[in-house]
């Protein structure tokens, strides 16, 4: 699809480059509650996309012919199994970057999606609280659904999971039935546990819904060979690397989603977060009053795998979730693009613990295992540098 810029075309691009983000004051609180909101918000960020893309005079991007990421629920039953027989596959694809020679430092890698895995693991304190947190992420996840094409053969694009649809009880989400369409069930319900204090968060967490193994869907007999690092009421590893086969747990827990990942919670990041400062520590638990953020509450509303800070892409469920954190930023990002799209704020420490230098669009950023350094600039734009991809 080619477009040609006609004089009311030019206006209105004229126009979005002027304009400031919506005001959530446009919205009633119902309409922010029940996802009215969220769902015109984001229209008005693909209607921005849309505008942005048609200004860019030959680009190899078009948006008739792009990846489209949907969310899951909204796939055919086929392409849904279609996407986790390839994450499956993945799981049980031999290691494709890590040199032979350095396979006795990381006794726990053994297969490509363990790669992932281990590479979150040694990068986690660089990339979380961190100007490239997002940016991170995004280039993550983008060659996780590459993988899935190139080595097990999928020809789809990468889910997301709109959490906020499920806040009030995700272990009755359609995503877990545990049928062969789904992304696997809850794990299995143990009983009889007591809260747990989260001393970071200086919060006491009741139990969840399940806790053991997931024992149906795509994923009950897969091997786990990472991790856990820092679970709680757990027997955690002692080396980062060290293999630990085990089965994939979930533990869905709505004491943190229907708090922090609520249509509310997701509509007022975006809408009252002008500054990015704002808007990163608001997503990630870092603002006042918010201990978790949409991001830490997905992982924890998981519970599980998902839950564990270093190892959480043990499950594969973490890459919808991120899915969906991408797709948050992305609206963020094109609700005034001409403002959002390059900007970066921060230092490249968990929370400049240790202090670091401030982070530059020109900053060379390492995915290990995973891919090739990149440099910060070319991880911002979802039309350019190899990305090509929006959200419906």
């Amino acid at each position: 699809m080619h477009f040609r810029i006609s004089v009311a075309a030019l206006a209105s691009i004229s126009a979005l480059a002027s304009a400031q983000a919506p005001s959530i004051d446009q919205w009633t609180r119902l309409e922010i509650n029940n996802g009215t909101a969220w769902e015109e918000v984001t229209q008005i960020a693909r209607d921005n996309q849309l505008y942005n893309l048609g200004t860019r005079q030959n680009s190899p991007c078009q948006w008739g012919t792009m990846d489209v990421r949907r969310e899951f629920r909204d796939m055919s039953k086929g392409d849904r199994k279609s996407f986790t027989d390839a994450a499956t596959c993945l799981m049980n694809t031999p290691p494709q970057r890590m040199p032979k020679d350095q396979a006795a430092n990381y006794p726990g890698i053994k297969s490509r999606h363990d790669e992932y895995v281990a590479t979150h693991i040694n990068m986690t304190l660089e990339i979380h609280a961190t100007a490239d947190f997002l940016a991170w992420h995004r280039h993550y996840i983008k060659h996780y659904e590459q993988d899935l094409k190139d080595l097990c053969g999928y020809t789809g694009t990468l889910p997301y999971w709109n959490w906020a649809k499920d806040a009030s009880a995700p272990q009755d989400s359609p995503l877990f039935t545990g049928d062969e369409y789904s992304m696997g069930s809850n794990g299995k319900y143990i009983p009889n546990r007591g809260d747990t204090y989260l001393y970071t968060q200086g919060v006491n967490m009741p139990p969840g819904t399940g806790g053991g193994c997931v024992e149906s869907g795509p994923f009950s007999d897969v091997t786990l060979n990472l991790g856990p690092l820092d679970l709680p009421n757990t027997k955690n590893v002692k080396s980062n690397y060290e293999y630990n086969p085990r089965c994939l747990e979930r533990d869905f827990n709505s004491f943190f989603s229907e708090r922090y990942n609520t249509f509310s919670n997701v509509t007022e990041l975006v809408l009252e977060s002008i500054y990015l400062e704002d808007f990163q520590d608001r997503m990630q638990g870092y603002a006042a009053g918010d201990a978790f953020g949409v991001h830490g509450s997905g992982h924890w509303s998981i519970g599980g795998a998902a839950a564990d800070f270093h190892s959480s892409p043990a499950d594969p469920l973490f890459f919808l979730h991120h899915g969906m954190i991408d797709n948050v930023w992305t609206t963020w990002q094109n609700l005034d693009i001409y403002r959002r799209q390059f900007i970066i704020k921060g230092t490249s420490t968990l929370g400049n613990n240790p202090p670091s230098a401030e982070m530059t669009l020109d900053d060379v950023i390492p995915f290990g295992f995973v891919a090739e350094d990149r440099i910060f600039r070319e991880l911002m734009d979802t039309f350019a540098e190899g990305y090509c991809y929006r959200y419906e």
